[in-house]
């Protein structure tokens, strides 16, 4: 952050009746500082277009904007035979620079259900162009996931590591936003395969999401629905996301 110091030399305070104002007295120091003043200003506009994602940064790291941020999320997935609960967290940075905005995070989630429980645990990056109304970006993700069923103690989806290729664009102003994206998944165990004219329409697993959202001040707050189609079946989930930037 810039710290700029500005040194002043000032006069002797006049009467409120005197004809003579400081402006007029010493014209050369008055242009002065009104030019100080106007620079001191567009430094500030650029101050602020620079932090108003958050308006919390904590510093910066290769010239970047950053701050830390913990978000729990959480659903309900229901398909045609059960329905299972999942909740999670994630934890990590939040840099940008003007208009170009990331994440770079790690967490975990946990699924259970009657006869179903599984995990998820990755580690990502997202980066992309936010402009006032609209925003678009992209990146990677590394996963480890699994789904047992419990009563047989056979995988329902055997534990595999993956990669995942999150997409995604944003409408509306940066406070109330809407937001859509895709995400296809590729696994490296053969079980976790997807067949040629399955129901995967693209990798071995796709999801595609879509939700509303609200950031207000440190708080941040999404509703909205996903759909995970897999090999063994599909899971609609219904979603709630919220998070807290310290």
């Amino acid at each position: 952050m810039l710290n700029l110091f500005l040194l002043t030399v000032s006069a002797p305070a006049l009467a409120a009746d005197e004809f003579f104002t400081a402006e007029t007295m010493f014209p050369a120091s008055a242009d002065a500082a009104e030019k100080s003043k106007s620079k001191d200003k567009k430094k500030d506009d650029t101050k602020k277009s620079d932090s108003e994602y958050t308006g919390k940064m904590k510093g910066k790291i290769l010239g970047m904007n950053w701050e830390p941020y913990v978000q729990p999320n959480g659903g309900v997935q229901i398909d045609a035979s059960t329905t299972a609960i999942t909740a999670g967290a994630d934890a990590g940075i939040r840099y940008w620079k003007k208009k170009l905005q990331g994440d770079l995070y790690v967490g975990g989630s946990y699924i259970t259900a009657e006869n179903l429980s599984g995990y998820d645990v990755h580690l990502g990056d997202q980066t992309g162009y936010r402009a006032k109304y609209w925003g678009a970006g992209g990146g990677v993700e590394v996963t480890y996931n699994g789904q047992t069923n419990t009563k047989t103690g056979k995988d329902v989806l055997a534990p595999a590591l993956g990669a995942k290729i999150p997409v995604e664009i944003v409408v509306g102003p940066k406070k109330f936003y809407g937001k859509a994206g895709v995400t296809p998944a590729w696994y490296f165990d053969d079980s976790r395969k997807a067949t040629a004219g399955g129901p995967v329409p693209l990798g071995d697993e796709f999801e595609w999401h879509a939700a509303a959202g609200l950031k207000w001040e440190q708080f941040k707050g999404e509703i909205g629905f996903a759909q995970l189609i897999t090999p063994v079946g599909t899971y609609n989930t219904p979603t709630l996301n919220v998070g807290w930037n310290p």
